[in-house]
């Protein structure tokens, strides 16, 4: 009789717990979610160099970083020297280097940049090394 009992107890329990813990649940958000870009401080320089809209957007903030800076304009075939030896690193990573001239307010700067660039309609291939 005694096991009988546990078992009304327990169905009786749950019976009873089981609407409170349903109000206790936190209701799902009927708010959009955010939409994450595509490009960010932690994409590979190289995918970004993949897609031209992206190339763009990195190459005329750092072309105007060195402006403001007094730097003269590099010659296409420095400018394809960097490109070759920062490929592989992320703009965060590359803030790392004093070379760079990335500092807090400019990489607040490129990050809504890139943020603005729509993903691409085909996804870049990975970037080989």
């Amino acid at each position: 009789m005694k096991r009988m009992t546990t078992r009304a107890g327990l169905l009786a329990a749950t019976l009873f717990l089981a609407p409170l813990a349903a109000q206790a649940r936190p209701q799902a958000s009927t708010a959009p979610a955010a939409a994450q870009p595509y490009y960010t401080l932690d994409t590979k320089i190289a995918d970004i160099f993949a897609d031209p809209k992206a190339r763009d957007v990195f190459g005329e903030f750092f072309r105007k970083r060195g402006e403001a800076a007094g730097q003269p304009e590099a010659s296409a075939e420095e400018q394809a020297n960097v490109a070759q030896v920062i490929k592989n690193f992320t703009p965060r990573q590359l803030a790392t280097f004093p070379q760079a001239n990335l500092d807090e307010d400019g990489l607040k700067t490129l990050s809504d940049a890139l943020a603005k660039v729509p993903a691409p309609a085909t996804p870049p291939a990975p970037a080989a090394n």
